[in-house]
């Protein structure tokens, strides 16, 4: 049975942002900025879930992640997208965890084609486990570190952090480090 307030909105209102943020996208995709991108990653689960992994930034699997974002200005942009941070197992079962965030991203050009980059914004996650089922909000934090290949492709290596709100009684504290392309229009 799911933990928290069924009557929260807000994590209902996220899935909505980033449809409308995609739907944005793909009206206007020959627009100045905006960009699509896809990262495979290693995902870590700092804590148990519902009883299941030790807690030890323990996982198993590849996470994944894919986004489409607009640049605001040089140093600006937003991002929204979809997650997965792969699965966790254990004598107890398994869990695993998706869901859909909204970021938003600064940048610096620190020499020709390096960017270094921050991100900040919200998630919400699904819990799936062989013990039940949650969701939750989450607050997400990253960091990276980008190549332009060429004026329209780039390299990006990227650590995300996920703190939850309230999965199963509990506030997990999961990542990933992910690598992936960033292909503009």
């Amino acid at each position: 049975m799911p933990c928290g307030n069924p009557r929260f909105t807000t994590p209902r209102a996220l899935p909505l942002l980033c449809g409308l943020l995609l739907a944005t996208g793909l009206t206007a995709a020959r627009a100045e900025g905006l960009y699509v991108g896809g990262a495979i990653g290693t995902p870590r689960f700092g804590n148990s879930i519902n009883g299941i992994g030790n807690g030890a930034d323990s996982s198993e699997g590849t996470g994944y992640k894919l986004y489409v974002g607009q640049n605001l200005s040089k140093n600006f942009g937003v991002e929204g997208g979809l997650f997965s941070l792969g699965t966790v197992k254990d004598a107890s079962g398994d869990a695993r965890t998706r869901g859909v965030f909204l970021d938003g991203v600064a940048r610096y050009e620190f020499a020709p084609g390096w960017q270094v980059l921050g991100t900040a914004g919200l998630a919400h996650g699904r819990f799936h486990t062989s013990a039940g089922n949650d969701s939750s909000s989450a607050l997400k934090i990253g960091a990276g570190l980008q190549y332009a290949i060429n004026d329209r492709t780039a390299v990006r290596l990227q650590v995300d952090r996920y703190r939850f709100t309230n999965a199963f009684g509990e506030k997990p504290n999961l990542g990933q480090v992910s690598l992936g392309v960033q292909v503009g229009f």
